[in-house]
């Protein structure tokens, strides 16, 4: 996702751009690492920075703190990033900016959905799928 700084002017530039997870070097196991990262944007120019106002779209895949299942899901964020450069640079590089903030704001503990019920601590059923008998043999 590198950009040629002397594409970008004060009046702004419209950006759309993709890339996939490991370009980014991203491998990291909370993305889909087929699908692609989605930018887009728009990038002006200001003295000696870019200041960059994206969305950024990815396939992003969760295991749920409390079932532990396995589920994709679309996830769009908005960033704003200064990307500052120096005389005599031709291009700046946005995937940078874009795989740091992935990194940061990945959520570690999340769930399938609001209302899961987890899974059974002595048998291991998930109470989302079925109802779950120990509290019955154990007489409690």
């Amino acid at each position: 996702m590198k950009i040629k700084i002397s594409d970008v002017v004060s009046s702004g530039l419209e950006y759309q751009d993709q890339a996939m997870p490991k370009d980014l070097d991203i491998v990291e196991d909370f993305i889909d690492l087929d699908k692609p990262v989605a930018v887009q944007g728009r990038l002006t120019r200001v003295n000696d920075f870019i200041l960059a106002k994206i969305t950024v779209t990815y396939t992003g895949v969760i295991v749920c703190a409390r079932c532990l299942v396995t589920v994709k899901l679309e996830k769009t964020a908005a960033y704003e990033f200064d990307l500052d450069f120096v005389p005599g640079d031709r291009f700046v590089d946005l995937g940078r900016y874009v795989r740091e903030e992935l990194l940061l704001t990945y959520e570690s503990r999340t769930l399938c959905r609001e209302d899961c019920r987890g899974i059974c601590p002595d048998c291991g059923a998930n109470l989302n799928e079925e109802a779950c008998e120990c509290k019955n043999k154990t007489g409690e």
